[in-house]
């Protein structure tokens, strides 16, 4: 029975994985034999602690095998492996050459009949590019703090239906030219946008798109509906503080904004005692908690906007007809 290498499986558990990448892991086990037809899967939860990732994130996985026809998820029961496959036993898989050996083979062949290396390597690129279809673009999302990058970073995955791996703003400006020559795409905030184009070497900052990212519904309702005399605004940037007083004072125009960075806690503790509720933002919301200030509390939540969604689904249509035209090396 094939297993899924565990050296190799260390390595992936070791970077921040996606709901895609539990996904290929499970569907590996599952076609080499490692979890057969009728095998029960870890609980969501299990799966969580196994790769070190969410319990949402380990429950879209599931959902995928299960939209692939791997797995039969039962509430209450759990994850079962639905799919049956023919395993082959190791004796008869060593009788096959490999890919390798096949390759090499292929290559002789094509020497022996006189075929040049640039036309061999055109053949196989355009038969590479009818198996496997046009390469998908390297993506990278990037934010100032980790819960925004994570959570806006799996919105725009889920709707541009591409693979994105994260990066903090600050590893990005340390050393911009490696994450530059690395991917096709960097996406980010209209936020940071200026400041990683102005880092960036010129002749990337083409591949380098912002989005807008504005608070939910829910979080402008819940703004409009709060009417008080003072609001204590707590961000962690100046830019996010610029836009959230802009919008509390179009709902209030007579109130009072006292804006204040969740890092500054001297003016965080004098702040709290001089207004009457809070707006956060929710990845300050957790040090705010910590205070323990007794006011109301709004935590404002934000979201992709749909223009900036149809922009970036154009932007990667591009970049996949040009990597199909112009293959990565």
């Amino acid at each position: 029975m094939t297993t899924t290498d565990p050296d190799s499986q260390d390595e992936t558990t070791q970077r921040s994985l996606r709901a895609s990448d539990i996904v290929h892991l499970l569907e590996q086990q599952i076609r080499s034999g490692e979890y057969r037809f009728g095998m029960r899967l870890p609980t969501v939860r299990e799966l969580a602690d196994r790769y070190h990732v969410n319990k949402n994130t380990a429950a879209r996985a599931y959902q995928t095998l299960e939209q692939r026809g791997l797995i039969e998820v039962s509430r209450g029961r759990g994850a079962f492996v639905c799919a049956e496959f023919a395993y082959e036993q190791p004796a008869a898989r060593h009788e096959q050459p490999t890919i390798q050996q096949q390759i090499e083979r292929l290559v002789q062949t094509a020497r022996q009949s006189g075929l040049s290396r640039s036309r061999l390597l055109d053949l196989i690129n355009s038969a590479v590019h009818q198996s496997y279809g046009s390469e998908a673009p390297l993506v990278l999302f990037v934010e100032c703090n980790r819960r925004d990058v994570e959570t806006l970073g799996d919105e725009l995955e889920l709707i541009a239906d591409v693979p994105m791996d994260r990066a903090l703003l600050d590893d990005v400006l340390r050393d911009p030219v490696t994450f530059a020559q690395r991917y096709d795409l960097i996406v980010t905030t209209f936020q940071h946008l200026g400041q990683i184009r102005q880092a960036t070497p010129a002749s990337a900052r083409q591949r380098i798109i912002g989005v807008l990212a504005t608070p939910s519904h829910e979080s402008l309702l819940a703004l409009a509906r709060l009417h008080v005399p003072t609001f204590g605004l707590v961000c962690d940037s100046p830019g996010t503080i610029e836009s959230l007083t802009h919008i509390i004072r179009t709902y209030h125009p007579t109130s009072v904004v006292i804006p204040t960075l969740i890092d500054d806690r001297t003016r965080l503790h004098e702040m709290i005692e001089q207004v009457d509720a809070l707006v956060v933002t929710r990845s300050c919301r957790e040090r705010l908690l910590a205070l323990n200030p007794v006011l109301p509390m709004i935590t404002v939540v934000f979201t992709i906007d749909q223009q900036s969604i149809d922009f970036l689904r154009q932007r990667l249509e591009e970049t996949t007809r040009l990597n199909a035209l112009q293959p990565r090396v």
